[in-house]
């Protein structure tokens, strides 16, 4: 029998080690987060890194707090086609086990459920489904914690490997691109958090003419003039409000003339 030389022994011994040790190096989640753009100069916070992979780095893994059970950004597209972080929508995510948690996205759309907000549960029971406004996820959530992970921005390595990739939303062969929702998907029922505020001008019926002067000699006076209609209100876009202001009372009648 054949036995190994001392150094191919060490070097077994030594791999086995390092297995039964736990080693939790994974080569995907390692080039994804070495692929990854610079951090904001701000520093890290729940604003930061909108559309990137957010588990690859709070997880056990990489280690960055608080630890995320799953984490993503909804997005709505501008006029130009950019893209914008959609603030203010419950995202639900229900397990396999009938647990349902709820997380609401902040100003740069980012959304995050930790492992402490499963509330005594351990983890997610895969797969998963996904609401997001009044619209579900067309497929299950296997085992991938960041929505990033399966709906990848475009980037220029994606548009050199698939020129069909859309610029704007990233959408192509591999990858569905940005979770885009519209204002209309987003039922009142499903808005959360400090809801933003817009202003807007109402416009409402004008007031009455005042009442004429006393009749003189000189002939009656002359009615004043209608008040402004117009008044500036603010409204919530979680909210749709309709209906007219109504216009300020009219002025007073004018003098009657001189005997």
């Amino acid at each position: 029998m054949q036995t190994l030389p001392k150094t191919a022994r060490w070097w077994v011994s030594s791999l086995v080690a390092i297995a039964l040790s736990g080693c939790s190096f994974d080569p995907v989640i390692a080039e994804r987060i070495e692929k990854l753009p610079p951090e904001d100069p701000a520093g890290p916070s729940a604003l930061h890194r909108p559309g990137q992979p957010c588990v690859d780095c709070h997880s056990a893994y990489e280690g960055a707090k608080p630890e995320f059970a799953m984490a993503g950004t909804l997005y709505t597209q501008n006029p130009d086609l950019t893209l914008k972080g959609v603030p203010g929508v419950f995202v639900t995510i229900f397990d396999s086990a009938g647990g349902t948690s709820k997380a609401c996205t902040n100003a740069a759309g980012n959304f995050f459920v930790t492992k402490e907000d499963l509330q005594g549960v351990a983890d997610y029971a895969f797969p998963l489904t996904v609401q997001v406004g009044s619209r579900y996820m067309n497929s299950l959530v296997g085992r991938e914690r960041s929505c990033a992970g399966c709906h990848v921005l475009a980037n220029e390595e994606r548009i050199a490997q698939d020129p069909s990739v859309d610029k704007a939303t990233g959408q192509g062969r591999s990858s569905a691109g940005a979770i885009l929702i519209s204002a209309d998907e987003i039922p009142d029922s499903e808005r959360c958090g400090p809801a933003p505020v817009v202003t807007a001008t109402v416009t409402g019926a004008g007031g009455a003419a005042g009442a004429g002067g006393a009749a003189g000699t000189g002939g009656a006076g002359t009615g004043g003039s209608g008040g402004d209609a117009t008044s500036a209100a603010t409204t919530s876009v979680s909210a749709s409000s309709t209906g007219a202001t109504s216009g300020g009372g009219g002025g007073a009648g004018g003098a009657g003339g001189a005997p």
